[in-house]
C-alpha cells in the first residue's frame, strides 16, 4: 500500500489473537475503521484476506512496539484507537510459590510492564498528530487480579504486568483528559464482580469473550462522554451494575 493512501480512522491491535484481539478488530472493522492487527507471528494471508492489515510485533519489547507504530503510521496513518491486549501468565514452578519464579523469567514480565509504557507514549505521539475529529481512545485489556483480593499466588507476574497497566490507564485518564484522549483498563469480570470463568471448556467465560470484548469496547470508544477509565463489563458487554 502506498503512503498517498491515507485512511483517517485508523485502529491498531496490540497482541491479536484469535479471542479478544480478532473479535474487537472485525467490530472496528465494521464501523469503518482500518485495522493494524499486531502479534509475535502474524499470519499474514489470513488477516489479509480478512482485511487487517498484519503487523510483527514483540509486546515485551520497546523497539519492537516503537517499529510497529511506524509502520501503521506509514501505511495506514495514525491511529487513533489502539488496543492493548497483552498480557503473559509465567507459572512458577512450584504452584503456590510465587517467588519460585527465576528472575530471568520475571524479568520477562517486567519487559511487557516496560513496552506498555512505551506503546502509551507512541499513541500520545499519533493522538496529537491526528488533527482529526474522530475519538482518540487507548484501551488496555484488564484483568481483576489488580483490585480484586486474595488472588491465587501463582498470578503474581500475571498481577503485576496488570496492576501497572492499571496505574496507567488511571494518570494517563485523568493526564490527558484536558487534551480529550481517553484512556481505559476494560476488564471483564463474572456476575459477582469477580474473575470470569477461566475454563476453556465453559460455555461462558473468559475464552469465548470476544464478542463481548468488542461490545463494551465499541462502547467506550463511541460514547459521546467519556466512560470511567476502570471500566468493568460483563459476558453481555455491558456495563457492571454496582
Amino acid at each position: 500500500m502506498s503512503t498517498s493512501t491515507i485512511f483517517h480512522r485508523v485502529a491498531f491491535i496490540i497482541g491479536g489473537g484469535s479471542n479478544v484481539g480478532m473479535h474487537v478488530a472485525q467490530k472496528l472493522k465494521t464501523e469503518g475503521y482500518r485495522v493494524a492487527f499486531g502479534s509475535r507471528n502474524p499470519d499474514i494471508a489470513t488477516l489479509e484476506q480478512k482485511e487487517l492489515f498484519p503487523v510483527s510485533v514483540d509486546a515485551s519489547n520497546p523497539e519492537s512496539i516503537k517499529s510497529a507504530f511506524d509502520l501503521v503510521r506509514t501505511n495506514l496513518g495514525e491511529p487513533s484507537i489502539v488496543v492493548h491486549n497483552v498480557g503473559i501468565h509465567f507459572q512458577p514452578p512450584v504452584r503456590n510459590d510465587p517467588f519460585s519464579v527465576s528472575s530471568d523469567t520475571f524479568a520477562k514480565s517486567c519487559n511487557i510492564q516496560l513496552a506498555l509504557f512505551v506503546a502509551v507514549q507512541e499513541t500520545l505521539a499519533s493522538f496529537r498528530s491526528d488533527k482529526s475529529t474522530t475519538p482518540k481512545v487507548f484501551i488496555g485489556t484488564g484483568n481483576g487480579l489488580p483490585f480484586l483480593k486474595n488472588m491465587p499466588p501463582f498470578f503474581l507476574a500475571l498481577a503485576s504486568q496488570k496492576a501497572t497497566m492499571y496505574t496507567m490507564m488511571d494518570y494517563a485518564s485523568r493526564a490527558y483528559a484536558p487534551e480529550g484522549f481517553r484512556f481505559h483498563y476494560a476488564t471483564l469480570v463474572g456476575p459477582d464482580g469477580g474473575l470470569p470463568n477461566l475454563d476453556p471448556s465453559a460455555e461462558v467465560g473468559f475464552y469465548n469473550s470476544g464478542p463481548a470484548h468488542a461490545k463494551a469496547f465499541w462502547n467506550l470508544i463511541s460514547a459521546d462522554v467519556a466512560k470511567s477509565w476502570d471500566y468493568r463489563f460483563t459476558y453481555a458487554g455491558e456495563p457492571l451494575m454496582t
